[in-house]
């Protein structure tokens, strides 16, 4: 995909079909796809779920993206850093009594899951059966549930994408049988094997040597979720994207997702003629500057980036 921009490169991404059921809403009676319904969101997940804190993590990334294509929608979050599904449970559950107290309903529960081993898939895959999914039949908003699907390494083995779909569908399966009517699928995880090829895009897809996503990563995943639950057909993605980017972000170290065909930085380093935007970005206490437990990485400049994010991706 060398010549294909990121914006291009998505529209590829949707209409080649890639990870089937891409945007499909999955009905247990019919096995058709039933309009989404998309308002009050609660994303449950660890840190590729609070991440990137530029962009408020995935919730705050799509909250944009929604409202930039027309759609008045909430996103709360119920995270912890290397928690799972499992780990996860008691919290979700008092969150959940909680504000139905407080008289918040909600119509989409995004729940962030993995590849897994084989042990950790059959842990999740029963507490979905019984426990998420009996809390979620039990609410009067009968919400729908999103299974977003993040990513592994950034150096995968040739069969992580079959992989990926096993356990995707695993637990689809699950919560179908469960008794849940609507499951979407939002395959981010193969949004990230499409792009391995490209040396324009790919390392910039990583904020640190620990496999978190960067801003850019952010604003891929927030389009994956749209597109997944149809907040849009694709008109004018493109330059929504590129506007929910800021001027710099985080990057990991050189080499740690292989050789970047962008010009990066040092993350304090100056950069003449840098924009001021840039510069106070850095400058700024309260930005996700690195912390100890992390590698110190690199910055990308949005205007060093060898592609442009105004194409369509209309089908």
């Amino acid at each position: 995909m060398k010549d294909i921009e990121l914006a291009c490169f998505l529209q590829h991404f949707f209409e080649a079909g890639m990870g089937t059921d891409i945007g499909d809403v999955h009905a247990a009676a019919s096995g058709t796809s039933i309009p989404t319904r998309c308002g009050s969101l609660v994303f449950v997940g660890n840190s590729h779920t609070y991440q990137p804190k530029e962009l408020g993590g995935v919730p705050g990334a799509f909250a944009r993206l929604a409202a930039s294509c027309g759609h008045s929608v909430s996103a709360e979050s119920v995270t912890q850093g290397g928690a799972n599904l499992s780990d996860l449970w008691e919290e979700f559950e008092s969150y959940m009594q909680r504000r139905g107290t407080e008289g918040v309903a909600f119509d989409t529960v995004v729940l962030q899951v993995g590849k897994g081993s084989a042990e950790e898939r059959f842990i999740i895959g029963e507490v979905l059966r019984h426990r998420y999914c009996p809390l979620l039949l039990s609410l009067a908003s009968n919400p729908q549930v999103v299974l977003y699907q993040t990513w592994s390494t950034a150096w995968p083995e040739p069969t992580e994408g079959e992989e990926l779909t096993a356990t995707l569908e695993e637990y689809r399966s699950v919560m179908l049988a469960a008794g849940m009517t609507e499951v979407v699928l939002a395959r981010a995880g193969h949004a990230f094997l499409h792009l391995k090829a490209d040396n324009r895009i790919y390392p910039a897809l990583w904020k640190d040597d620990m496999g978190h996503g960067s801003a850019l990563a952010g604003v891929l995943v927030a389009a994956v979720l749209a597109l997944a639950l149809k907040l849009t057909k694709g008109e004018r993605l493109g330059r929504i994207l590129e506007a929910l980017l800021p001027s710099a972000w985080r990057t990991a170290s050189p080499g740690f997702a292989g050789a970047a065909e962008f010009g990066q930085k040092a993350w304090r380093e100056d950069g003449k003629g840098a924009p001021a935007a840039v510069m106070n970005l850095l400058n700024d206490p309260e930005e996700d500057l690195p912390i100890s437990k992390y590698p110190p990485g690199m910055r990308t400049e949005r205007r060093d980036l060898p592609f442009e994010f105004g194409c369509s991706i209309a089908p």
